[in-house]
Protein backbone atom coordinates (compact mmCIF):
# COMPACT_ATOMS: atom_id res chain seq x y z
CA UNK A 1 0.00 0.00 0.00
CA UNK A 2 1.50 3.18 -0.88
CA UNK A 3 2.47 4.97 2.74
CA UNK A 4 0.40 8.11 1.91
CA UNK A 5 -2.42 6.12 2.38
CA UNK A 6 -1.36 4.32 5.32
CA UNK A 7 -0.41 8.07 6.97
CA UNK A 8 -3.47 9.32 5.35
CA UNK A 9 -5.79 6.87 7.33
CA UNK A 10 -3.57 6.94 10.53
CA UNK A 11 -3.88 10.61 10.68
CA UNK A 12 -7.66 10.13 9.89
CA UNK A 13 -8.00 8.15 13.32
CA UNK A 14 -5.66 10.38 15.30
CA UNK A 15 -7.79 13.19 14.34
CA UNK A 16 -11.04 11.53 15.45
CA UNK A 17 -10.11 9.86 18.50
CA UNK A 18 -8.41 13.22 19.48
CA UNK A 19 -11.45 15.58 18.37
CA UNK A 20 -13.61 13.32 20.73
CA UNK A 21 -11.11 13.68 23.25
CA UNK A 22 -11.02 17.68 22.78
CA UNK A 23 -14.96 17.75 22.94
CA UNK A 24 -15.62 15.64 25.72
CA UNK A 25 -13.40 17.41 27.46
CA UNK A 26 -13.87 21.33 26.61
CA UNK A 27 -17.73 20.21 25.72
CA UNK A 28 -19.26 17.66 27.63
CA UNK A 29 -22.01 15.65 26.22
CA UNK A 30 -25.20 17.77 26.72
CA UNK A 31 -27.14 16.09 27.81
CA UNK A 32 -40.23 10.47 32.86
CA UNK A 33 -49.05 10.00 38.70
CA UNK A 34 -51.79 7.72 40.53
CA UNK A 35 -48.37 6.43 40.63
CA UNK A 36 -47.69 3.60 38.08
CA UNK A 37 -49.70 0.06 38.13
CA UNK A 38 -46.67 -1.54 37.21
CA UNK A 39 -43.09 -1.19 38.66
CA UNK A 40 -40.45 -2.81 36.01
CA UNK A 41 -38.34 -4.70 37.52
CA UNK A 42 -35.02 -3.94 36.97
CA UNK A 43 -33.68 -7.32 36.67
CA UNK A 44 -29.91 -6.62 37.91
CA UNK A 45 -28.06 -9.08 40.22
CA UNK A 46 -26.64 -8.12 43.58
CA UNK A 47 -23.16 -7.24 43.06
CA UNK A 48 -20.52 -6.24 45.73
CA UNK A 49 -20.29 -2.59 46.40
CA UNK A 50 -18.88 -0.48 43.55
CA UNK A 51 -18.91 -3.75 41.40
CA UNK A 52 -20.32 -2.55 38.32
CA UNK A 53 -23.21 -4.95 37.24
CA UNK A 54 -23.62 -7.17 34.45
CA UNK A 55 -26.26 -7.36 31.88
CA UNK A 56 -29.49 -9.43 32.62
CA UNK A 57 -32.58 -9.77 31.00
CA UNK A 58 -35.73 -8.14 32.46
CA UNK A 59 -38.18 -9.56 34.17
CA UNK A 60 -41.95 -9.68 34.26
CA UNK A 61 -43.08 -6.26 35.88
CA UNK A 62 -44.53 -6.95 39.28
CA UNK A 63 -46.98 -4.73 40.89
CA UNK A 64 -46.57 -1.90 42.66
CA UNK A 65 -47.89 -0.95 46.70
CA UNK A 66 -50.59 1.37 46.35
CA UNK A 67 -50.25 4.78 48.25
CA UNK A 68 -52.82 5.72 51.02
CA UNK A 69 -55.18 8.09 50.32
CA UNK A 70 -54.72 11.58 50.84
CA UNK A 71 -56.16 13.27 53.61
CA UNK A 72 -58.04 16.52 53.17
CA UNK A 73 -56.15 19.67 52.48
CA UNK A 74 -54.04 20.44 54.77
CA UNK A 75 -52.93 24.08 56.10
CA UNK A 76 -49.86 26.12 55.65
CA UNK A 77 -47.32 25.93 58.20
CA UNK A 78 -44.68 27.79 57.56
CA UNK A 79 -42.59 27.58 60.90
CA UNK A 80 -42.88 24.09 61.24
CA UNK A 81 -39.65 21.96 61.03
CA UNK A 82 -38.55 19.88 58.24
CA UNK A 83 -38.57 16.42 58.53
CA UNK A 84 -36.59 14.12 56.59
CA UNK A 85 -37.55 10.92 55.36
CA UNK A 86 -35.64 7.76 54.15
CA UNK A 87 -36.11 5.04 52.11
CA UNK A 88 -33.82 2.47 51.55
CA UNK A 89 -33.58 -0.60 49.32
CA UNK A 90 -31.58 -3.10 48.03
CA UNK A 91 -30.23 -0.53 45.33
CA UNK A 92 -30.05 2.69 47.09
CA UNK A 93 -30.68 5.15 50.16
CA UNK A 94 -32.77 7.87 49.54
CA UNK A 95 -33.87 11.16 51.37
CA UNK A 96 -36.80 13.26 50.73
CA UNK A 97 -37.87 16.39 52.90
CA UNK A 98 -41.05 17.59 53.48
CA UNK A 99 -39.56 21.56 52.97
CA UNK A 100 -41.25 21.51 49.59
CA UNK A 101 -41.56 17.76 49.14
CA UNK A 102 -38.03 17.10 47.15
CA UNK A 103 -35.40 14.81 47.27
CA UNK A 104 -32.26 15.71 49.52
CA UNK A 105 -30.09 12.92 48.74
CA UNK A 106 -29.53 9.60 46.74
CA UNK A 107 -27.30 7.32 47.25
CA UNK A 108 -26.32 4.18 45.19
CA UNK A 109 -25.25 1.66 47.60
CA UNK A 110 -23.41 -0.60 44.95
CA UNK A 111 -21.51 1.93 43.63
CA UNK A 112 -18.49 3.77 45.41
CA UNK A 113 -17.94 7.50 44.92
CA UNK A 114 -13.67 6.39 44.02
CA UNK A 115 -11.91 3.07 43.48
CA UNK A 116 -10.92 3.48 46.61
CA UNK A 117 -12.75 0.13 48.47
CA UNK A 118 -12.84 2.48 51.42
CA UNK A 119 -15.04 5.06 49.74
CA UNK A 120 -18.84 5.92 50.61
CA UNK A 121 -21.72 5.72 48.22
CA UNK A 122 -21.98 7.22 45.24
CA UNK A 123 -24.42 10.30 45.93
CA UNK A 124 -26.28 11.59 42.32
CA UNK A 125 -28.69 13.77 44.29
CA UNK A 126 -26.90 16.03 46.84
CA UNK A 127 -27.72 19.53 48.52
CA UNK A 128 -25.97 22.49 47.10
CA UNK A 129 -25.97 26.00 47.78
CA UNK A 130 -28.35 28.01 45.37
CA UNK A 131 -29.54 24.87 44.18
CA UNK A 132 -33.15 23.96 44.83
CA UNK A 133 -33.83 20.23 44.93
CA UNK A 134 -35.29 18.08 42.46
CA UNK A 135 -38.97 17.29 42.24
CA UNK A 136 -40.41 20.42 42.96
CA UNK A 137 -43.36 21.31 41.32
CA UNK A 138 -44.35 24.51 39.24
CA UNK A 139 -48.52 25.54 38.86
CA UNK A 140 -48.70 27.13 35.97
CA UNK A 141 -51.05 29.84 35.26
CA UNK A 142 -51.08 33.84 35.20
CA UNK A 143 -48.70 34.38 38.65
CA UNK A 144 -46.61 30.24 38.23
CA UNK A 145 -45.98 29.04 41.56
CA UNK A 146 -42.88 27.26 42.30
CA UNK A 147 -43.85 24.63 45.47
CA UNK A 148 -40.12 25.40 47.37
CA UNK A 149 -41.66 27.02 50.26
CA UNK A 150 -44.34 24.47 50.62
CA UNK A 151 -44.45 22.50 54.16
CA UNK A 152 -45.97 18.96 53.10
CA UNK A 153 -47.67 16.83 55.40
CA UNK A 154 -46.16 13.16 55.03
CA UNK A 155 -47.74 10.09 54.92
CA UNK A 156 -45.97 7.23 55.18
CA UNK A 157 -42.61 7.23 57.47
CA UNK A 158 -39.03 5.93 56.47
CA UNK A 159 -38.88 2.77 54.78
CA UNK A 160 -36.57 -0.41 54.77
CA UNK A 161 -36.98 -2.65 51.30
CA UNK A 162 -35.83 -5.76 49.98
CA UNK A 163 -36.06 -8.08 47.03
CA UNK A 164 -40.22 -7.93 46.44
CA UNK A 165 -41.21 -6.11 49.42
CA UNK A 166 -43.48 -2.55 48.12
CA UNK A 167 -43.64 0.95 50.01
CA UNK A 168 -45.17 4.42 49.58
CA UNK A 169 -44.90 7.33 50.67
CA UNK A 170 -47.71 10.51 49.94
CA UNK A 171 -46.88 14.45 50.22
CA UNK A 172 -49.49 17.01 50.32
CA UNK A 173 -49.34 20.45 50.71
CA UNK A 174 -51.34 23.60 49.95
CA UNK A 175 -49.90 26.49 48.02
CA UNK A 176 -51.10 30.62 48.81
CA UNK A 177 -53.81 30.54 46.11
CA UNK A 178 -55.21 27.13 47.73
CA UNK A 179 -54.19 24.74 45.30
CA UNK A 180 -53.81 21.33 46.81
CA UNK A 181 -50.36 19.77 45.81
CA UNK A 182 -50.05 15.90 46.24
CA UNK A 183 -46.94 13.89 45.09
CA UNK A 184 -47.33 10.20 45.92
CA UNK A 185 -44.47 8.26 45.04
CA UNK A 186 -43.92 3.95 45.14
CA UNK A 187 -41.16 1.77 45.57
CA UNK A 188 -39.77 -1.79 45.18
CA UNK A 189 -36.87 -3.39 46.96
CA UNK A 190 -35.44 -5.02 43.95
CA UNK A 191 -35.69 -1.91 41.59
CA UNK A 192 -34.63 1.65 40.77
CA UNK A 193 -37.63 2.65 39.30
CA UNK A 194 -39.84 4.83 41.92
CA UNK A 195 -43.63 5.22 41.02
CA UNK A 196 -44.44 9.24 40.63
CA UNK A 197 -47.98 11.09 40.71
CA UNK A 198 -48.29 14.30 40.76
CA UNK A 199 -51.55 15.92 41.05
CA UNK A 200 -52.59 19.46 41.39
CA UNK A 201 -56.38 20.37 42.53
CA UNK A 202 -57.23 24.31 42.40
CA UNK A 203 -59.33 25.48 45.15
CA UNK A 204 -62.70 25.76 43.36
CA UNK A 205 -62.46 21.91 42.76
CA UNK A 206 -60.65 22.46 39.24
CA UNK A 207 -57.67 20.55 37.44
CA UNK A 208 -54.74 22.25 37.13
CA UNK A 209 -51.59 22.20 34.69
CA UNK A 210 -48.32 21.51 37.00
CA UNK A 211 -44.82 21.18 35.83
CA UNK A 212 -42.35 18.27 37.36
CA UNK A 213 -38.72 19.80 37.91
CA UNK A 214 -35.56 18.36 38.05
CA UNK A 215 -32.88 20.46 38.90
CA UNK A 216 -28.63 20.45 39.45
CA UNK A 217 -25.95 22.73 39.60
CA UNK A 218 -25.05 24.68 36.35
CA UNK A 219 -21.22 24.81 37.20
CA UNK A 220 -19.43 21.22 36.17
CA UNK A 221 -16.11 22.96 35.97
CA UNK A 222 -14.58 20.90 38.06
CA UNK A 223 -15.09 17.47 36.98
CA UNK A 224 -15.87 14.58 38.54
CA UNK A 225 -13.72 12.01 37.22
CA UNK A 226 -15.82 8.99 38.68
CA UNK A 227 -18.77 10.59 36.91
CA UNK A 228 -18.56 13.33 34.16
CA UNK A 229 -21.45 15.16 34.11
CA UNK A 230 -22.87 15.29 30.52
CA UNK A 231 -26.06 17.99 30.96
CA UNK A 232 -29.59 17.61 29.53
CA UNK A 233 -30.83 14.29 27.91
CA UNK A 234 -34.41 13.43 26.73
CA UNK A 235 -35.95 11.42 24.00
CA UNK A 236 -38.76 13.22 22.11
CA UNK A 237 -40.53 11.71 19.01
CA UNK A 238 -37.63 8.78 19.25
CA UNK A 239 -35.27 11.56 18.30
CA UNK A 240 -32.07 12.57 21.09
CA UNK A 241 -32.05 15.78 22.54
CA UNK A 242 -28.76 16.39 24.36
CA UNK A 243 -27.60 20.04 25.73
CA UNK A 244 -24.56 20.72 28.00
CA UNK A 245 -25.53 23.39 30.79
CA UNK A 246 -23.80 26.03 28.76
CA UNK A 247 -26.21 25.89 25.77
CA UNK A 248 -29.42 26.02 28.30
CA UNK A 249 -28.84 29.86 29.24
CA UNK A 250 -31.18 30.99 26.40
CA UNK A 251 -33.65 28.03 27.44
CA UNK A 252 -35.56 25.60 24.84
CA UNK A 253 -38.35 24.08 24.85
CA UNK A 254 -39.37 20.17 23.56
CA UNK A 255 -43.06 19.49 22.53
CA UNK A 256 -43.95 15.76 20.88
CA UNK A 257 -43.82 12.39 22.28
CA UNK A 258 -41.74 12.48 25.37
CA UNK A 259 -40.21 9.13 25.93
CA UNK A 260 -38.18 10.50 28.93
CA UNK A 261 -36.20 13.69 30.02
CA UNK A 262 -33.43 14.16 32.77
CA UNK A 263 -29.76 14.56 33.35
CA UNK A 264 -27.19 12.45 32.39
CA UNK A 265 -23.53 11.88 33.98
CA UNK A 266 -21.00 9.15 31.68
CA UNK A 267 -22.39 6.46 34.18
CA UNK A 268 -25.10 7.44 36.09
CA UNK A 269 -28.73 9.18 34.94
CA UNK A 270 -31.89 10.58 36.87
CA UNK A 271 -34.94 10.82 34.32
CA UNK A 272 -38.50 11.34 34.66
CA UNK A 273 -40.18 8.82 32.02
CA UNK A 274 -44.01 9.85 31.72
CA UNK A 275 -46.84 7.62 31.51
CA UNK A 276 -48.35 9.31 28.64
CA UNK A 277 -45.66 10.90 26.92
CA UNK A 278 -47.65 12.23 23.77
CA UNK A 279 -48.96 14.75 26.18
CA UNK A 280 -45.99 15.85 27.55
CA UNK A 281 -43.40 19.17 26.98
CA UNK A 282 -40.21 19.73 28.25
CA UNK A 283 -38.17 22.62 28.42
CA UNK A 284 -34.64 23.09 29.69
CA UNK A 285 -32.91 26.47 31.15
CA UNK A 286 -29.84 27.66 32.91
CA UNK A 287 -30.57 30.57 35.39
CA UNK A 288 -27.71 31.49 37.51
CA UNK A 289 -25.95 28.34 39.42
CA UNK A 290 -29.16 26.14 38.28
CA UNK A 291 -29.97 23.81 35.64
CA UNK A 292 -33.91 22.75 35.68
CA UNK A 293 -35.16 20.62 33.55
CA UNK A 294 -39.30 21.10 33.40
CA UNK A 295 -41.86 18.45 32.05
CA UNK A 296 -45.68 19.75 32.23
CA UNK A 297 -48.01 17.22 31.23
CA UNK A 298 -51.66 17.59 31.24
CA UNK A 299 -53.69 19.27 33.70
CA UNK A 300 -54.89 17.62 36.70
CA UNK A 301 -52.79 14.04 37.90
CA UNK A 302 -49.20 13.51 35.59
CA UNK A 303 -47.98 10.16 35.78
CA UNK A 304 -43.86 9.20 35.63
CA UNK A 305 -41.27 6.70 36.38
CA UNK A 306 -38.72 8.19 38.11
CA UNK A 307 -35.65 6.42 37.87
CA UNK A 308 -32.00 6.82 39.82
CA UNK A 309 -29.88 4.78 38.76
CA UNK A 310 -26.21 3.66 36.59
CA UNK A 311 -26.49 3.23 32.94
CA UNK A 312 -25.98 0.01 32.60
CA UNK A 313 -27.62 -0.96 28.89
CA UNK A 314 -29.14 -4.13 30.35
CA UNK A 315 -30.91 -2.19 33.19
CA UNK A 316 -31.89 0.49 31.35
CA UNK A 317 -33.17 -1.94 28.48
CA UNK A 318 -35.70 -3.66 31.49
CA UNK A 319 -36.85 0.27 32.20
CA UNK A 320 -38.29 0.34 28.60
CA UNK A 321 -39.16 3.48 26.50
CA UNK A 322 -35.31 3.34 25.10
CA UNK A 323 -33.74 4.84 27.75
CA UNK A 324 -30.79 2.70 27.03
CA UNK A 325 -30.36 5.07 24.04
CA UNK A 326 -28.89 7.47 26.87
CA UNK A 327 -25.31 6.10 26.75
CA UNK A 328 -23.90 8.02 23.90
CA UNK A 329 -21.86 5.49 21.46
CA UNK A 330 -22.00 7.15 18.69
CA UNK A 331 -22.44 6.69 15.15
CA UNK A 332 -20.99 3.69 15.42
CA UNK A 333 -22.98 2.14 18.13
CA UNK A 334 -24.12 -0.91 15.75
CA UNK A 335 -20.90 -2.02 16.38
CA UNK A 336 -20.53 -0.96 20.30
CA UNK A 337 -23.05 -2.68 21.72
CA UNK A 338 -23.13 -6.13 20.31
CA UNK A 339 -19.49 -5.72 21.42
CA UNK A 340 -20.53 -5.19 25.19
CA UNK A 341 -23.02 -7.58 24.78
CA UNK A 342 -19.85 -10.24 24.45
CA UNK A 343 -17.66 -8.24 26.81
CA UNK A 344 -20.49 -9.50 29.39
CA UNK A 345 -20.72 -13.16 27.87
CA UNK A 346 -17.19 -13.39 28.86
CA UNK A 347 -17.21 -11.48 32.39
CA UNK A 348 -19.83 -14.39 33.35
CA UNK A 349 -16.85 -16.59 32.53
CA UNK A 350 -14.14 -15.12 34.19
CA UNK A 351 -15.40 -12.18 36.71
CA UNK A 352 -12.09 -9.94 35.21
CA UNK A 353 -12.89 -7.19 32.68
CA UNK A 354 -9.33 -6.81 31.81
CA UNK A 355 -9.44 -10.70 30.88
CA UNK A 356 -12.56 -10.11 29.15
CA UNK A 357 -11.14 -7.29 26.87
CA UNK A 358 -7.81 -9.18 26.37
CA UNK A 359 -10.17 -12.23 24.77
CA UNK A 360 -12.50 -10.19 23.13
CA UNK A 361 -9.18 -8.09 21.56
CA UNK A 362 -7.92 -11.90 20.20
CA UNK A 363 -11.47 -12.60 18.95
CA UNK A 364 -11.65 -9.59 16.72
CA UNK A 365 -8.36 -9.70 15.63
CA UNK A 366 -9.36 -13.99 14.68
CA UNK A 367 -12.13 -12.40 12.72
CA UNK A 368 -10.42 -9.11 10.98
CA UNK A 369 -7.57 -11.83 10.21
CA UNK A 370 -8.27 -12.50 6.53
CA UNK A 371 -8.55 -8.71 6.30
CA UNK A 372 -5.43 -7.55 7.64
CA UNK A 373 -3.14 -10.59 6.38
CA UNK A 374 -4.38 -9.31 2.73
CA UNK A 375 -3.28 -5.88 3.37
CA UNK A 376 -0.12 -7.08 5.01
CA UNK A 377 0.79 -9.19 2.13
CA UNK A 378 0.13 -6.29 -0.41
CA UNK A 379 2.46 -4.03 1.62
CA UNK A 380 4.55 -6.57 1.04
CA UNK A 381 4.28 -6.67 -2.52
CA UNK A 382 4.59 -3.06 -2.41
CA UNK A 383 7.64 -3.04 -0.84
CA UNK A 384 9.57 -5.55 -3.18
CA UNK A 385 8.53 -3.07 -6.71
CA UNK A 386 9.72 -0.15 -5.11
CA UNK A 387 13.41 -0.35 -6.80
CA UNK A 388 11.39 -0.65 -10.16
CA UNK A 389 9.44 2.31 -8.85
CA UNK A 390 12.20 4.38 -8.18
CA UNK A 391 13.42 3.77 -11.33
CA UNK A 392 10.17 4.28 -13.68
CA UNK A 393 10.50 7.85 -11.58
CA UNK A 394 14.09 8.95 -12.36
CA UNK A 395 13.19 7.82 -16.22
CA UNK A 396 9.52 9.36 -16.06
CA UNK A 397 10.10 11.80 -13.47
CA UNK A 398 9.23 15.09 -15.87
CA UNK A 399 6.24 13.76 -17.24
CA UNK A 400 3.72 12.59 -14.75
CA UNK A 401 1.00 11.37 -16.72
CA UNK A 402 3.33 9.10 -18.22
CA UNK A 403 4.75 8.19 -14.99
CA UNK A 404 1.43 7.28 -13.54
CA UNK A 405 0.76 5.14 -16.32
CA UNK A 406 3.76 3.15 -16.38
CA UNK A 407 3.44 2.06 -12.68
CA UNK A 408 0.08 0.96 -13.65
CA UNK A 409 1.73 -1.03 -15.59
CA UNK A 410 4.26 -2.24 -13.72
CA UNK A 411 1.45 -3.57 -10.71
CA UNK A 412 -1.07 -5.32 -13.48
CA UNK A 413 2.28 -7.66 -14.54
CA UNK A 414 2.84 -7.81 -11.16
CA UNK A 415 -0.66 -8.73 -10.18
CA UNK A 416 -0.64 -5.97 -7.18
CA UNK A 417 -3.28 -4.18 -6.23
CA UNK A 418 -2.43 -0.46 -4.76
CA UNK A 419 -5.40 -0.14 -2.83
CA UNK A 420 -5.01 -4.05 -1.29
CA UNK A 421 -3.27 -2.42 1.26
CA UNK A 422 -5.55 0.33 2.23
CA UNK A 423 -9.25 -0.94 1.91
CA UNK A 424 -9.20 -3.96 4.34
CA UNK A 425 -7.86 -0.82 6.69
CA UNK A 426 -10.93 0.88 5.96
CA UNK A 427 -13.09 -1.94 6.31
CA UNK A 428 -11.64 -2.51 9.99
CA UNK A 429 -12.20 1.33 10.75
CA UNK A 430 -16.03 1.03 12.15
CA UNK A 431 -14.95 -1.95 14.77
CA UNK A 432 -12.32 0.48 15.85
CA UNK A 433 -14.38 2.74 16.69
CA UNK A 434 -17.02 0.75 17.58
CA UNK A 435 -14.85 -0.72 20.44
CA UNK A 436 -13.39 2.39 21.67
CA UNK A 437 -17.02 3.79 22.25
CA UNK A 438 -17.99 0.07 23.80
CA UNK A 439 -14.88 0.37 26.29
CA UNK A 440 -15.04 4.74 26.71
CA UNK A 441 -18.36 4.89 27.81
CA UNK A 442 -20.00 1.88 29.65
CA UNK A 443 -20.22 1.66 33.30
CA UNK A 444 -18.80 -1.28 33.11
CA UNK A 445 -14.70 -0.52 33.44
CA UNK A 446 -15.70 1.84 36.29
CA UNK A 447 -13.84 1.10 39.49
CA UNK A 448 -12.77 -2.37 37.77
CA UNK A 449 -9.73 -3.58 38.60
CA UNK A 450 -7.09 -5.40 37.04
CA UNK A 451 -3.54 -6.73 37.80
CA UNK A 452 -2.10 -3.34 39.58
CA UNK A 453 -4.69 -1.52 38.05
CA UNK A 454 -7.42 -0.47 40.34
CA UNK A 455 -10.35 1.16 37.80
CA UNK A 456 -10.06 0.36 33.70
CA UNK A 457 -11.94 3.26 32.86
CA UNK A 458 -8.75 5.93 34.31
CA UNK A 459 -5.24 6.12 33.11
CA UNK A 460 -3.29 3.59 33.53
CA UNK A 461 -0.64 5.67 35.55
CA UNK A 462 -3.31 6.46 37.79
CA UNK A 463 -2.63 3.20 39.34
CA UNK A 464 0.87 3.81 40.70
CA UNK A 465 1.01 7.51 41.50
CA UNK A 466 3.94 9.94 42.86
CA UNK A 467 4.13 13.40 43.18
CA UNK A 468 7.28 15.51 42.00
CA UNK A 469 7.35 19.35 42.73
CA UNK A 470 4.09 19.67 43.45
CA UNK A 471 2.50 17.38 40.96
CA UNK A 472 0.60 14.79 40.97
CA UNK A 473 2.18 12.13 38.03
CA UNK A 474 2.23 8.56 38.03
CA UNK A 475 4.46 5.44 36.13
CA UNK A 476 2.29 4.60 32.55
CA UNK A 477 3.81 1.29 32.65
CA UNK A 478 0.79 -0.13 30.11
CA UNK A 479 0.77 2.99 27.80
CA UNK A 480 5.04 2.61 27.49
CA UNK A 481 4.49 -0.76 26.78
CA UNK A 482 1.62 0.06 24.43
CA UNK A 483 4.28 2.72 22.48
CA UNK A 484 6.76 -0.12 22.26
CA UNK A 485 4.67 -2.47 20.92
CA UNK A 486 3.40 -0.21 18.14
CA UNK A 487 7.27 1.38 17.38
CA UNK A 488 8.03 -2.47 16.55
CA UNK A 489 5.21 -3.18 14.59
CA UNK A 490 6.06 0.29 12.49
CA UNK A 491 9.39 -1.04 12.10
CA UNK A 492 8.17 -4.34 10.91
CA UNK A 493 5.64 -2.76 8.08
CA UNK A 494 7.02 -3.14 4.58
CA UNK A 495 7.95 0.00 2.86
CA UNK A 496 7.23 1.54 -0.31
CA UNK A 497 8.08 4.98 0.05
CA UNK A 498 10.90 7.11 0.28
CA UNK A 499 13.47 7.05 3.73
CA UNK A 500 11.11 10.51 5.21
CA UNK A 501 8.05 8.79 4.91
CA UNK A 502 9.02 5.85 6.77
CA UNK A 503 10.80 7.83 9.51
CA UNK A 504 7.37 10.09 10.12
CA UNK A 505 5.54 6.64 10.37
CA UNK A 506 7.84 5.52 13.00
CA UNK A 507 6.81 9.02 14.95
CA UNK A 508 3.19 7.55 14.82
CA UNK A 509 3.68 5.67 18.17
CA UNK A 510 5.44 8.64 19.91
CA UNK A 511 2.08 10.22 19.27
CA UNK A 512 0.02 7.13 20.14
CA UNK A 513 2.23 7.02 23.36
CA UNK A 514 1.40 10.70 24.58
CA UNK A 515 -2.02 10.60 23.06
CA UNK A 516 -3.10 7.34 25.41
CA UNK A 517 -1.64 8.69 28.80
CA UNK A 518 -4.87 10.29 29.45
CA UNK A 519 -7.21 7.30 27.55
CA UNK A 520 -8.97 4.69 30.29
CA UNK A 521 -6.62 1.52 30.52
CA UNK A 522 -9.12 -0.34 28.84
CA UNK A 523 -8.47 0.91 26.27
CA UNK A 524 -4.84 1.04 26.26
CA UNK A 525 -4.96 -3.08 27.13
CA UNK A 526 -6.77 -3.50 24.14
CA UNK A 527 -4.47 -1.46 21.55
CA UNK A 528 -1.30 -3.27 23.32
CA UNK A 529 -2.88 -6.71 22.64
CA UNK A 530 -4.00 -5.98 19.44
CA UNK A 531 -0.66 -4.92 18.70
CA UNK A 532 1.35 -7.96 19.96
CA UNK A 533 -0.75 -10.15 18.14
CA UNK A 534 -0.38 -7.85 14.44
CA UNK A 535 3.39 -8.06 15.09
CA UNK A 536 2.56 -11.94 15.38
CA UNK A 537 1.08 -11.60 12.25
CA UNK A 538 3.78 -9.47 11.06
CA UNK A 539 6.06 -12.32 12.00
CA UNK A 540 4.38 -15.12 10.36
CA UNK A 541 4.26 -13.78 7.02
CA UNK A 542 7.81 -12.64 6.64
CA UNK A 543 8.78 -15.90 7.83
CA UNK A 544 6.60 -17.74 5.04
CA UNK A 545 8.00 -15.54 2.39
CA UNK A 546 11.38 -15.83 3.59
Amino acid sequence: MDKRALIGIALSILVLVVYQQLVNYYYPTPPTGPAPVDVKSDGEKTTAPGAAPTATPATPATPAATPPAPSAPVEISPGQPAKEITVETDNYIAVFTTHGARLKSFKLKKFRTSADEKSPPFEIVTSEKGVPLPLGVRLQGAAPFEDGAIDYAAQGGDLKLAGDAKGALVFQGQAPNGTVITKSLTFAGANYSIGLEVAAKAADGGAQVAEVLLTDKSDHAVANHDAPFEGFIALVDNKIKREAAAEAVEGHEFSGDVSWAGFGHTYFFIALLPDNGAQHKISVRQTGATLTAAINGPAGNGRYTLFVGPKEIGLLESVGKGIERSIDFGYFGFVSKPLLYVLHFFHRLTSSYGLDIIILTVLIKLLMWPLTHKSMVSMKSMAKLAPQMEKLKEKFGADKEKLNKEIMELYKRNGVNPLGGCLPMLLQFPVFIGLYNALQTPIELRHAPFLWINDLSRPDWEALPFAFAGWSLGVPILTLLMGASMFVQQWMTPSAGDPNQRRMMLMMPIIFTFMFVTFPSGLTIYWLVNNILTIAQQYLISRRDS
